[in-house]
């Protein structure tokens, strides 16, 4: 009879809701309701699951590790990018034609949404090094988002598509530098 009363905090009288042994399989089934909650995947948007043939009913996935994509199927963007002489007057907000080559003839329109504040290379895993010390400039490409904003009514895009996007900056392109310094000798007298 001690040993029951000292389980139960000296008090025998107390409710079954403050007895240690009840707090603790509280603990147990709180903690398997939330294992079981966090078991099961929502989507954060409407979209389209990918990758799923290697998902077997009952099979265990370690944590962290994705199981498969989901793909938007209303927020579409093109992850382009120009080289950087081609951003000159490149700002967000501008107006994009968006061309794919799986459906010529078809023009979707876009808006850029965004322009990286660094080149491609300086997030690469091995960036580029020049250990030799002899310096030979090599034009950078820039990341850029370009959201989609008429998908009514066109064919289906899909991810991995090759496009070709086009903005409108209201300047009209110039001839590279080598050009015209080609042109302007033979355009010289001696």
């Amino acid at each position: 009879a001690q040993a029951t009363l000292a389980q139960l905090g000296g008090d025998a009288s107390q409710p079954v809701e403050k007895n240690p042994f009840y707090l603790q399989a509280q603990s147990a089934v709180d903690d398997a309701q939330r294992n079981l909650a966090d078991s099961i995947v929502k989507a954060p948007f409407d979209g389209i699951v990918t990758n799923v043939d290697a998902l077997q009913v009952g099979k265990y996935l370690p944590a962290s590790q994705p199981a498969f994509s989901l793909i938007s199927a209303t927020d579409l963007w093109i992850a382009a990018e120009p080289k950087e002489t081609e951003l000159t007057y490149v700002r967000p907000g501008q107006t994009a034609t968006i061309s794919v080559d799986s459906y010529p003839g078809t023009v979707w329109h876009g808006t850029v949404a965004s322009i990286s504040p660094a080149s491609s290379s300086s997030f690469s895993l091995l960036p580029a090094q020049n250990t030799t010390g002899n310096w030979v400039k090599v034009v950078q490409r820039i990341p850029m988002r370009v959201t989609v904003d008429d998908l009514q009514g066109k064919p289906p895009l899909r991810g991995g598509m090759s496009v070709v996007v086009g903005i409108d900056t209201g300047h009209a392109r110039g001839l590279p530098d080598f050009v015209t310094d080609l042109l302007g000798r033979f355009g010289q007298k001696s």
